[in-house]
């Protein structure tokens, strides 16, 4: 009997050990799991993140080849607003060309028309005058070739010629000037409001001859 009363003994005393053993494996198989789930937690998060930075990624691609484009898009509007400017200013400067030399025929044939004009009444014994410019804005008139006086000539603004009024003393400048009596050979002096004297072209009427136009030659 005591026999096997040690036998169980021993017999209760390993099954004991071995449900200590299985607790303690059981537990460690807890903490590793649970370690696992934790581990598991982490790398979902971290997964979570890199895609978040993926996306995140991928849009600023997205912004910056969105912005390149509107930049090569702006530089192709640019280039050709500077070709349109190039090719105005070109048109702008043959425009001036052509305008000046226009200019230059129109003045050219105004004065070949008064030497004419003035070769005309010389050689039928009518007045001749000529206009030289004097000090800024004063203009001298000469008059020869005809009668021994002229009682009264006008002096008028010629449209286009750029002379605001004309004045002989301190009156206030008008567009036509009344001057007289006037003796062959001698000038008078008179203003004109000009800012471009080489331009200024006057009419100059004698009753009871025709009107004569003369240029301001320098």
């Amino acid at each position: 009997m005591i026999a096997l009363a040690v036998i169980a003994a021993i017999v209760a005393m390993c099954s004991m050990a071995v449900a200590l053993w299985q607790a303690r494996e059981a537990k460690n198989a807890q903490d590793a799991a649970t370690a696992g789930q934790a581990a598991a937690t982490t790398a979902q998060a971290a997964a979570t993140k890199a895609q978040e930075e993926a996306q995140a990624a991928r849009k600023a691609v997205e912004q910056a080849a969105t912005s390149a484009l509107q930049a090569k898009t702006a530089a192709e509007e640019s280039k050709k607003a500077a070709a349109q400017a190039q090719e105005a200013a070109t048109a702008s400067r043959m425009l001036a060309d052509e305008a000046q030399l226009t200019a230059q025929q129109a003045t050219q044939q105004v004065s070949e028309l008064t030497e004419m004009l003035s070769a005309e009444r010389s050689r039928r014994g009518m007045p001749t005058f000529a206009i030289t410019p004097g000090a800024p804005d004063e203009f001298r008139l000469s008059y020869f070739g005809g009668p021994a006086v002229i009682e009264q000539l006008t002096v008028s603004v010629v449209p286009g010629s750029r002379v605001l009024g004309l004045s002989q003393h301190d009156e206030p400048p008008a567009e036509h000037l009344e001057i007289g009596p006037l003796h062959n050979g001698s000038a008078i002096t008179f203003r004109a409001a000009t800012g471009q004297r080489a331009s200024a072209v006057f009419q100059i009427r004698a009753e009871p001859w025709e009107p004569v136009v003369v240029r301001a030659d320098q």
